[in-house]
């Protein structure tokens, strides 16, 4: 069968998930394509979905993005008649979109095992309703719900990503130096803001809840994209880089050099970071870390974020980072859902200013469905519910409810804050910064740093292959943040088939 991915853009940011799925289907025999509808029309991208007739069309959606998606599928789908299937986060965290218009399937968690079941019983024509991890539309509008599967508990038998799949149709991810992999699944720590604990309660029992391939299958995927595209820098994107089985890290750090020897780059908790690991990352040539800070304020860190972590601690592991000439990336929240939150702000800004970090990294607390501070947002009348509003990025605005000067406030200070930070002689001036209207201004000039901290790591060459890309996508980027616009705002659609059920679709594409 074959499988059409459609996807708005990459962001520059390798999609695993795609390229895992893709993997998986090849690897019995489906085809698969992907298409980036951003810069095509409505005439060009259903061309491409006719011209490849796939039975199956994909969408993997993060809240935000799904919006997008679900009108690009409904004016797909007025032209090609095809189940139309939604992954990643969105739909596991919100099932019910399920109900929205020609949304025909959804998968919750992994894909591996059951999307590749889900095909097989298509192309057998058998009974699929009973698959698990998806949730079915029929005919008569009623919803099928199974419950959840095993977890994929071997990490090293779904094939390597393929990256081709994506690399083919961007070419500024193609020449990003910085590549994108994966160790391990699965997060232990109870973080309110993250999606790790809904996922956990929803998997229980179905399996480890961390998972970590073997270091040589690490090693071998990371040498297969050596090998076959530029790479100047390697990023474990790992939610806790250092939090692996006995005896892990050790071998990679005598493997990892040898056989690969680029920077490497990775996440940390910093309990994690002890006077041991923190030789490993050296010994790995770790050049950089990002670590989570969230909150300056020890007492709602604990009570509203659910991180456990002192400061005191953190500026051990800090201090250790140095000593091994691990450069050190705090990542921060700003506008958390709780009284004068910009009091609690100052306070994180100040604590990133004694740390002194290579960059420090901040986003705007959002409350993304499944999270438990997102029920506390709802419950005391911070947020109304609504995740038709969220922004695709976190880095645009507040979607708390805030009187205008404190959403004014928070949003600049968001903008402002690593680079107050990096020059701390700004530090008296922030109210004054942040209170006036230059909320565009200020978004110019944060992604501007950002993407100077972000090139700074790269190699000579890195920078000339892709300075031109990130301009582009910053422009663009940051030129349409504040506009909510969706696929099929103010187009015109010519409908030539009628929103049909889950069955006739299936009966018309074997």
């Amino acid at each position: 069968m074959r499988i059409h991915f459609l996807l708005k853009n990459t962001g520059m940011y390798e999609r695993l998930g795609i390229m895992t799925l893709s993997s998986s289907l090849k690897n019995k025999g489906h085809g698969v394509k992907l298409t980036l509808t951003e810069e095509l029309t409505e005439k060009q991208i259903i061309r491409e979905v006719k011209l490849y007739n796939a039975g199956i069309l994909a969408y993997s959606t993060m809240t935000g993005e799904h919006i997008y998606h679900m009108e690009l599928n409904e004016m797909v789908r007025n032209h090609h008649n095809a189940l139309s299937v939604f992954g990643g986060p969105h739909p596991t965290y919100s099932p019910d979109m399920i109900e929205k218009k020609n949304v025909d399937a959804i998968c919750r968690g992994e894909g591996e095992i059951y999307f590749l079941e889900l095909i097989e019983k298509l192309e057998k024509n058998e009974d699929f309703y009973s698959t698990k991890n998806f949730w079915f539309k029929k005919e008569d509008g009623s919803i099928v719900k199974n419950p959840i599967g095993d977890l994929v508990n071997n990490l090293d038998e779904p094939p390597r990503p393929d990256r081709a799949l994506m690399y083919d149709v961007d070419n500024s991810l193609r020449a990003r130096g910085t590549k994108l992999f994966m160790a391990t699944r699965g997060c232990p720590y109870q973080c309110t803001y993250c999606f790790n604990h809904a996922y956990n309660a929803l998997t229980k029992g179905k399996g480890d809840m961390i998972r970590s391939r073997s270091v040589d299958s690490m090693i071998a995927e990371i040498k297969e994209v050596k090998d076959n595209y530029f790479m100047d820098r390697v990023n474990i994107d790992d939610d806790i880089f250092l939090l692996k089985p006995k005896g892990w890290l050790e071998e990679f750090a005598e493997k990892y050099p040898k056989e690969i020897g680029l920077p490497l780059f990775c996440n940390v908790r910093p309990e994690t970071v002890t006077e041991h690991t923190g030789f490993l990352l050296q010994k790995m040539n770790c050049t950089h870390v990002a670590m989570g800070i969230e909150c300056g304020d020890n007492e709602t860190a604990r009570s509203v974020l659910k991180r456990n972590t002192t400061n005191e601690r953190i500026i051990e592991s800090a201090r250790i980072l140095k000593k091994n000439k691990v450069k050190l990336m705090t990542q921060n929240l700003i506008g958390l859902p709780i009284e004068n939150p910009t009091e609690v702000d100052y306070k994180t800004l100040d604590f990133n200013i004694e740390l002194k970090p290579y960059f420090a990294w901040s986003s705007i607390l959002y409350p993304y469905p499944g999270t438990e501070i997102g029920t506390l947002a709802k419950r005391i009348g911070y947020f109304d519910d609504d995740y038709e509003k969220t922004s695709i990025s976190n880095k645009t605005g507040t979607n708390l409810k805030y009187d205008k000067m404190e959403k004014r406030k928070i949003d600049n200070f968001h903008k402002l804050f690593s680079i107050i930070v990096q020059f701390p002689f700004l530090r008296p001036f922030t109210n004054f910064l942040i209170s006036l209207p230059f909320q565009f201004i200020y978004t110019w000039v944060y992604f501007a740093f950002y993407g100077y901290k972000y090139l700074s790591q790269s190699s000579f060459k890195g920078i000339l292959l892709t300075f031109g890309h990130h301009l582009k996508f910053y422009f663009k980027y940051v030129s349409r943040l504040e506009k909510k616009t969706f696929f099929t705002k103010n187009k015109k659609i010519v409908k030539d088939s009628s929103d049909v059920g889950i069955d006739s679709i299936v009966s018309q594409n074997k």
